[in-house]
């Protein structure tokens, strides 16, 4: 880190890292999603289960209060359980309308939301993505919204746009699509969601397998893989999250508490106040 209990400038750092429903029941892993602090702005992408436990547990301290934004890839239960109580927390208790959601539809509106109607009325604004629109979040920083194709909910990644930070990625759950590799060409870190080791055709997630070859198509320096499944967070599976750099770029497995320098993409490692026992500190 740029000094010693502190935060670089413009930063992620992943509160959990765990993916998929067995490393979500098992918590090998944590299941918080990624903190941005950007543009003196501060956010969380994807807060599912213990997300607000791990941010106030985290050091350097991370003040659930002042969050600017929540936003969520998709719907579905690992990455979106805490998404209502980081919006009490980010509006004051309810008390100040306050702040942004970005949401797709599906996650906002009908019979399976799991944002509700009352944490809506508390923000400040509502962005609903759709494939290509640009999102300004505020202070310089935007957000490009890339669809993809995950099990029947609607799911977006996103292109991280700012002044003086090297345009970066992320790519949540999805079945590996022909549309990333123009996509994110320009992005000099991503941060991709890869689930498995191998492929599984039957199902809309990344595998490494996969991951490596978008890599060789694209011009990132710098990449993480998250969201890792509990095959290979397992203690007999983590070998496949050793030698993960490509020709073209240097690639890191995630682990909680990781952080990342969003200018330099430097990597450093971070704890949590939890008793050294918690499943996550392993």
């Amino acid at each position: 880190m740029s000094k010693e209990n502190s935060y670089p400038d413009n930063f992620i750092r992943y509160i959990g890292t765990g993916g998929g429903r067995f490393s979500m029941i098992r918590q090998q892993r944590g299941t918080g999603g990624i903190w941005i602090g950007c543009r003196g702005l501060s956010g969380i992408i994807d807060p599912g289960p213990g997300s607000l436990a791990h941010i106030c547990a985290a050091n350097p301290t991370l003040l659930s209060d002042e969050l600017d934004f929540v936003m969520l890839t998709h719907k579905h239960v690992d990455h979106s359980t805490d998404a209502n109580v980081l919006i009490e927390c980010m509006t004051q208790g309810g008390f100040e309308k306050k702040g942004t959601i970005i949401a797709p539809s599906d996650a906002l509106f009908g019979d399976d939301r799991v944002i509700m109607e009352y944490s809506q009325r508390r923000a400040e604004r509502i962005h609903i993505p759709r494939d290509g629109s640009v999102i300004d979040i505020g202070n310089g920083l935007a957000a490009e919204a890339v669809e993809h194709l995950h099990h029947g909910v609607e799911c977006y990644g996103y292109i991280f746009r700012a002044p003086g930070v090297p345009e970066w990625g992320m790519i949540s759950d999805s079945r590996m699509l022909p549309s990333f590799a123009q996509r994110y060409k320009n992005c000099e870190f991503i941060s991709m969601n890869v689930t498995f080791p191998d492929r599984k055709k039957h199902l809309d997630h990344i595998s490494i397998e996969e991951a490596k070859e978008l890599l060789s198509q694209l011009n990132a320096k710098n990449a993480v893989f998250t969201h890792l499944g509990a095959m290979m967070t397992s203690p007999e599976g983590r070998h496949f999250l050793e030698d993960l750099d490509t020709e073209r770029t240097d690639v890191t497995a995630a682990r909680d508490g990781m952080v990342v320098d969003l200018e330099t993409h430097e990597i450093s490692f971070c704890g949590e106040n939890f008793p050294a026992s918690a499943p996550w500190q392993r």
